[in-house]
C-alpha cells in the first residue's frame, strides 16, 4: 500500500470470473459503514424500475465500491455520510424510488457503460424508462452536499429528457441547435460517444467556423471518429489545434483523447472496419509525442483489443505473440517496478476532478484552520476506477487467459501463454493468476500439475479474501478431467 499526499491507494486482484478486470482504487480516509442506511431500498432495479412507473417518481440509483459496504469492525476510520441524516433521507425517499447496490451488480452495468461511470459512490438519477437525467459521485459528511444534489435532480427532471430531445432532431433535421441541445444534454449526464451527432453538427457549419476556438473544442469534445468528416475539419486550422492542446487543462486533453479513440474503436468493431481500427489506434500512438516505444505499444495495445473482439483470431495470435514478447517479457522486474510505479503516479494526477486537487491541504494546515473560530471538518471522498496499462502481471494473465479462452489447442500459442503466466505469478503470486496457469497447463496435458496449481490458487485466494466457489469448482471438474 502506497501512501501519497493523504490518499491510500489500494489494487484490487480481480475474481477468477473477471480476469480482464483490474480495479484502481483511491480512497480518502473514509469509511463507508452504515452508508444511506436511512433509505427505503428495492430489492432489485426492475423492481425500482416497476414502482417509478407505477408512482411516477424516479429512480435514485446508489452504486458503492466492492468492499466498501461492511469494513472492517476495527477500521479507524468510521466517517459517516451526510445522506444518513433524517432530513435528507426523508427528502430522498418523499421523492425517488431508491435502489442502492455494488458496481459489480450485473442489472446496473449497462448504465454505468453509458453514463460513464467510473468514480464511486455515484449517485445517478433515472427516469421509469432507465435514461439518466442526473448524477454526482463522491462521499461527504456535509448534508447539504445531498440536500443540493436532490435539489438539482429533481430540477433537471423536468427538463426535456434524452428521448424527446432525439424527437425533436427528428423533426427539425438541419436545425443546428436542435442538435446542440441534444449534445450538451447527453454530455451533461456524462455521455462521451456523441461522434455520430457532431457529424451531424458540422454538415450545418461554415468553412469559418472551424476557425473558432470554441467550435473546434466543442467538435472534439464529442469524441469524433479519427477518420470522419468532423475531426477532419476541426483539424484544419493546425495552429488552433496546436493552441488547444497547450491551453486546456490535462484532465480535459485526455478526456478528449480518450473519446476520440473509444468512440471511433467502437465503431469499428460495431463495423468489423479495420482501416478504422487502424486509424483510432494510430491517433492514440500519436498522443505519446516523442516517447516512441510507449506509442508503439499502445497502437499494438489497440489492435490486439480490435482483432480479440471481432474474434479474427489469426490476427490476434500473431499481434499478441509478437506484442507480450516485446513489451512484457524482455524486462527486468526492477524496471517494470520504476514504469509501474511512474505510470501510477500519472493515473492518480488524472484521476481526480481538478477542483478537488485544489483543494488538498497538508495535516497541519488543515490541523491549524480547525482551530479558528467556527471552523469545522467535513469529509470528502472519491474512489475512482481505471485500467492501470502499465500492470504487467494483470496484463501479462489477461494475454494468457484470453489465448486459453479462444479455445486453441494449439501448443506453440498454449505454452507461449503458459510462460506469460508464469511470469505474472512471479511479478505477482495472486490467486487468480494460478487459475490460470492451471487452465493452461490442463489443456496442455498436464493434469497432475494443473490440480496442484489450482490448489495453489485456492489456498493464495484464501488468503486473499477472494471468494472461492468458482475456484472449487473448477478444481473438481479438473480432477474427473471434465473441462
Amino acid at each position: 500500500m502506497i501512501k501519497i499526499m493523504g490518499f491510500f491507494y489500494i489494487y484490487l486482484n480481480p475474481p477468477t470470473s473477471m480476469k480482464s478486470i483490474f480495479f484502481l482504487i483511491v480512497i480518502s480516509f473514509f469509511s463507508l459503514r452504515g452508508f444511506s442506511q436511512e433509505l427505503k431500498s428495492s430489492k432489485s432495479l426492475a423492481s425500482a424500475l416497476s414502482s417509478s412507473a407505477k408512482t411516477h417518481k424516479p429512480v435514485f440509483l446508489v452504486i458503492l465500491p466492492p468492499g466498501m459496504v461492511n469494513p472492517p469492525v476495527n477500521s479507524k476510520a468510521n466517517f459517516k455520510s451526510g445522506l444518513d441524516e433524517k432530513d435528507v433521507s426523508d427528502l430522498v425517499n418523499e421523492n425517488f424510488i431508491v435502489y442502492k447496490t455494488i458496481m459489480t451488480d450485473t442489472s446496473v452495468r449497462s448504465i454505468m457503460r453509458i453514463g460513464n461511470i467510473n468514480r464511486y459512490p455515484a449517485y445517478i438519477f433515472l427516469r421509469e424508462n432507465s435514461e439518466i437525467f442526473y448524477s454526482e459521485f463522491g462521499n461527504s459528511t456535509d448534508k447539504n452536499k445531498y440536500l443540493s444534489m436532490v435539489q438539482n435532480a429533481l430540477t433537471a427532471y423536468k427538463e426535456k429528457s434524452i428521448s424527446e430531445l432525439e424527437k425533436d432532431v427528428e423533426m427539425n433535421k438541419g436545425s443546428i441547435s436542435q442538435l446542440k441541445k441534444l449534445i450538451d444534454a447527453r454530455q451533461k449526464i456524462g455521455i462521451t460517444n456523441n461522434a455520430d451527432l457532431i457529424e451531424q453538427y458540422v454538415s450545418n457549419l461554415t468553412i469559418g467556423d472551424f476557425n473558432k476556438y470554441e467550435n473546434v473544442l466543442y467538435i472534439l469534445q464529442a469524441g469524433p471518429y479519427v477518420d470522419g468528416t468532423a475531426y477532419k475539419l476541426a483539424y484544419t486550422n493546425r495552429k488552433l489545434i496546436d493552441s488547444l492542446y497547450r491551453n486546456e487543462s490535462a484532465q480535459k486533453r485526455i478526456a478528449i483523447n480518450r473519446a476520440i479513440i473509444s468512440n471511433t474503436m467502437k465503431a469499428a468493431v460495431k463495423d468489423k472496419n479495420v482501416n478504422r481500427a487502424m486509424a483510432a489506434a494510430n491517433f492514440e500512438r500519436s498522443t505519446w509525442s516523442r516517447d516512441y516505444r510507449a506509442g508503439e505499444k499502445s497502437y499494438n495495445n489497440q489492435m490486439l483489443w480490435y482483432y480479440y473482439t471481432v474474434k479474427d483470431t489469426a490476427s490476434y495470435f500473431r499481434t499478441a505473440m509478437y506484442f507480450y514478447d516485446n513489451h512484457y517479457m524482455n524486462i527486468s522486474a526492477d524496471s517494470i517496478k520504476r514504469i509501474e510505479k511512474k505510470n501510477l503516479d500519472r493515473n492518480l494526477k488524472n484521476s481526480f476532478p481538478e477542483d478537488l486537487g485544489k483543494k488538498i491541504v497538508s495535516k497541519e494546515k488543515m490541523d491549524s484552520l480547525l482551530k479558528l473560530p467556527g471552523m469545522k471538518s467535513v469529509t470528502k471522498s472519491v474512489v475512482g476506477v481505471s485500467s492501470p496499462v502499465s500492470n504487467y502481471a494483470n496484463e501479462l494473465n489477461n494475454a494468457a487467459w484470453n489465448f486459453y479462452q479462444t479455445g486453441t489447442k494449439n501448443l506453440n500459442y498454449l505454452t507461449k501463454a503458459m510462460l506469460w503466466s508464469r511470469r505474472s505469478i512471479e511479478l505477482n503470486p495472486i490467486g487468480g493468476y494460478y487459475d490460470t496457469l492451471a487452465h493452461l497447463l490442463y489443456r496442455l496435458g498436464y493434469f497432475e500439475e494443473a490440480i496442484k496449481t489450482q490448489e495453489d490458487a485456492i489456498e493464495k485466494s484464501k488468503l486473499q479474501g477472494m471468494n472461492l466457489v468458482n475456484l472449487q469448482a473448477e478444481l473438481k471438474k479438473m480432477k474427473a478431467r471434465q473441462i
